[in-house]
């Protein structure tokens, strides 16, 4: 026999550990993207670590976690880069975001928001493409905005946002 009392406690204690859960795994989260950002910005996985104080494994594993994977940056840059969406070339430093094999400029990631914002209130549709930042499948990514031959999903968006955001403040 169950007692009502104790039943409802239990039931609020788990739905308490959910919610930090889920804060947890967001702080996990920010706290990977910072790293990435980190790395992104010029310092090395050992100047990270060291910093840090933790492991140069444990900093690739975090900068690959938030989405910073061997391909992130291309090995060869090319002479001039485009943006994947548009195919504007620029050559300022900052006007692109590189991602594996792909750009995407200043322009094209506020349009990119934009189109996501008027995409949540939307249906999803179903499709078997994938983010061409961090591959993340569109059942996963919920919204992506779309160029052509090339996609982009929220999180991948914000994250441009804030570098070029870096860059043009």
């Amino acid at each position: 026999m169950l007692n009502d009392d104790l039943l409802r406690l239990a039931r609020q204690a788990a739905m308490n550990l959910a919610e930090a859960q889920e804060r947890a795994e967001g702080a996990r989260t920010e706290y990977h993207q910072a790293v990435r950002r980190l790395h992104l910005a010029g310092a090395s996985l050992r100047e990270i670590a060291d910093a840090l104080e933790i492991s140069h494994q444990r900093v690739h594993q975090m900068v690959e976690e938030a989405g910073g994977t061997p391909g992130w940056k291309p090995r060869r840059t090319p002479p001039e880069p485009a943006c994947s969406f548009c195919g504007v070339t620029h050559t300022e430093p900052g006007s692109l975001v590189a991602g594996p094999g792909v750009y995407i400029c200043h322009a094209c990631v506020a349009a990119s928001t934009v189109a996501i914002a008027d995409a949540k209130d939307q249906p999803q549709v179903a499709t078997p493409l994938a983010c061409s930042f961090c591959d993340r499948p569109a059942t996963e990514a919920q919204h992506l905005a779309t160029g052509p031959g090339v996609r982009i999903c929220e999180r991948c968006v914000g994250f441009c946002s804030e570098i070029v955001d870096l860059y043009l403040d």
